[in-house]
């Protein structure tokens, strides 16, 4: 006899209970997810949530740091020894760091929210991790499903080949399934650092669309270097997540040139790259991006921030990501306070090499912006390399019938964009028309004699 395979998931709403000592955080989080298509339970303190848990199925509990009694890591430890697969996220101040850490080391949180949060990043974090939730149960009852046709199929006697090929059949569909369910997984998890990503350029000072030329160009040199799939990951997440620490800077130390800082400034400056790191502590999957983040300010002589590496033993994907990102501040101006030109970004690059700069990297990297046009890096990037551009943040179709107008870097601008309008100086140059590689060309020209960068607005969507 056959044994029973698992159901499919349940469809019911999914659960969440939230537990915070202060009456009105739990009335602003009800009034938050009130439109929401979750069942809302709410405790006062850690006990009051544990008795909710004994009594209901709840999926996803968001609990405060700071309660008496019971503190959230505490409470969230035995939630973790009791229902161990309910997601447990941690509402918490910046004076909690060292609770902070006690919560991922000992309740194993999926993740935490700074107090006071953002609406819309609290809904989107609960989102993902209620579909990543979801998505681990299938992976589970496919596993399992698995398991138990291989228990069958040993049990098959050898002459029954018609039973065996029925049999076979069913477990190559359920591999199939499983593959998808992990294909989605990977997905919704690149998702969420890209839009990650655009929430960090949403800070004023921090500009739009560096993290995504960044994280385009030290993948080609990375593909240059010959670094393995693994690696380029790495790269990748570092480069969107680049700026993350940047946004606990000042605006006025976002603002003034790097070669303008003082050496105080310049060193509290730097001192991002740390903070990127800590703040991505205790996420497994970035450990490695996080590392890259850390080490980005390292000079190839020894005489970086924070640790003084040299040469090799600065990490490869750190190097790579000094390289693109100061190239992109020589033109922007950010290094300078004056933009550059290309040839003379280059030349700054190649000034530094052996000092700053790693010097194959350095030549790589010149060696792409010589050589290979956009068309010829989107049509030769390998699967990994293109897979992250394809998201609704980077200028995928829009499914509203008003088609919305966003501003782009000229870094960004390509031919067959299409042009709501284009500024030089307060002065109008094109508008409304779609550009080809020539008028490209023309504009970036204009901006190089200038030296002022120009103001882009494109339209994006289908018409």
């Amino acid at each position: 006899m056959l044994n029973k395979l698992p159901d499919a998931a349940n469809t019911s709403p999914a659960a969440i209970l939230f537990v915070d000592d202060e009456e009105n955080v739990l009335k602003a989080l009800r009034r938050l997810f009130r439109n929401e298509p979750y069942e809302i339970y709410l405790a006062s303190s850690g006990a009051e949530g544990l008795e909710i848990l004994q009594r209901n199925i709840v999926d996803l509990i968001i609990s405060d740091m700071r309660m008496p009694e019971m503190n959230g890591a505490e409470f969230l430890t035995q939630v973790f020894m009791q229902w161990p697969d309910t997601i447990r996220i941690l509402l918490t101040g910046y004076a909690d760091f060292q609770s902070t850490v006690d919560a991922v080391n000992k309740g194993r949180i999926y993740n935490y929210c700074n107090k006071p949060w953002n609406d819309e990043e609290l809904k989107l974090l609960v989102l993902n991790a209620l579909e990543q939730k979801r998505l681990r149960e299938e992976r589970d009852r496919l596993s399992a499903i698995i398991n138990l046709q291989n228990k069958e199929l040993k049990e098959l006697n050898e002459h029954l080949e018609e039973k065996v090929e029925e049999r076979t059949e069913q477990l190559k569909n359920a591999m199939q399934d499983l593959d998808r369910a992990n294909d989605s997984l990977k997905q919704q998890y690149m998702d969420s650092i890209r839009a990650f990503s655009h929430i960090i350029e949403m800070r004023p000072g921090i500009k739009s669309g560096q993290s995504k030329y960044i994280a385009e160009k030290a993948l080609l040199v990375a593909r240059e270097l010959g670094m393995n799939t693994k690696d380029k990951k790495n790269l990748l997440y570092a480069a969107l997540l680049i700026q993350i620490g940047k946004m606990s800077l000042p605006d006025s130390l976002l603002a003034e040139p790097f070669y303008s800082m003082s050496p105080v400034d310049k060193y509290n400056y730097f001192k991002h790259a740390v903070e990127g790191e800590a703040l991505l502590n205790g996420l497994t999957q970035l450990k490695g991006a996080s590392i890259l983040i850390r080490h980005q300010y390292e000079r190839y002589d020894g005489s970086g921030f924070p640790n003084a590496l040299a040469k090799q033993k600065i990490p490869l994907g750190s190097r790579i990501l000094s390289v693109v990102s100061d190239y992109i501040g020589y033109l922007e101006g950010s290094m300078t306070g004056e933009v550059m030109s290309v040839s003379a970004a280059i030349s700054q690059l190649i000034g530094r090499k052996r000092i700053y700069y790693d010097p194959d990297i350095v030549d790589a990297f010149v060696k792409i912006l010589r050589d290979t046009t956009t068309e010829e890096v989107v049509v030769e990037l390998p699967a990994l390399e293109k897979s992250w551009r394809n998201s609704k943040l980077f200028g995928s179709p829009s499914s509203s019938m008003e088609r919305p107008v966003i501003e782009i870097s000229w870094l960004q601008l390509k031919p067959g964009m299409e042009i709501e309008s284009i500024y030089f100086e307060g002065k109008p140059y094109i508008r409304n028309c779609i550009i080809d590689a020539k008028t490209v060309l023309n504009i970036n020209a204009l901006r190089e004699n200038t030296g002022k960068n120009p103001i882009i607005k494109i339209r994006v969507g289908s018409k």
